[in-house]
């Protein structure tokens, strides 16, 4: 048996062309989304995490947050876990800006692309997939132990230079 889904297409935020293609369940909230964008583009699924709606000029517009951080008005809060595909599709929002870690803001676009139908059994089905997403912290930790192992290298290169006293001349005694 058949139920209604919805192809959706990821884009990372990135100089390299990096994408995935996926159908999911129109059943599916945005926290099953956030699941899968976390394991597909290897995350890290402690940093916080919020969906925005958005338009055609990919503003960033209302939030759906993964946890309440604002104490003040909870009515008007929207959680991944509350917020369905169905209900977003219905009011016609198509397109969704993800942001992962706001320190290093690993930053997605999301587009449905149309309704489709899936297996009832079907709850995310990768269609298409291009490019290996790393994130900036994946890539601060290559460049930090290149600079590590830079730093010892040199250390060793420099150390038959030294003298004992650290580059200070030693006191001639007859002078004084």
């Amino acid at each position: 048996m058949n139920s209604k889904g919805l192809n959706i297409r990821v884009v990372a935020d990135t100089q390299e062309d990096i994408f995935i293609d996926f159908s999911i369940s129109k059943k599916c909230n945005f926290s099953d989304i956030h699941h899968f964008l976390i394991s597909k583009f290897n995350l890290n699924k402690l940093e916080l995490s919020s969906f925005y709606y958005s338009n055609d000029s990919w503003d960033k517009g209302e939030e759906i947050t993964l946890m309440n951080m604002n104490f003040e008005d909870e009515n008007n809060i929207k959680f991944m876990d509350m917020v369905f595909l169905k209900d977003a599709y219905k009011e016609g929002h198509l397109k969704f800006l993800y942001v992962n870690d706001f320190l290093n803001m690993n930053i997605f676009y999301l587009e449905i692309l149309k309704e489709v139908e899936i297996e009832d059994d079907e709850k995310i089905n990768i269609l298409h997939q291009l490019g290996k997403y790393e994130t900036n912290n994946q890539i601060l930790d290559e460049e930090i132990v290149l600079d590590d192992k830079k730093d010892e290298i040199n250390d060793i290169l420099n150390e038959y230079n030294e003298d004992d006293f650290n580059k200070f001349e030693e006191l001639d005694e007859d002078l004084y």
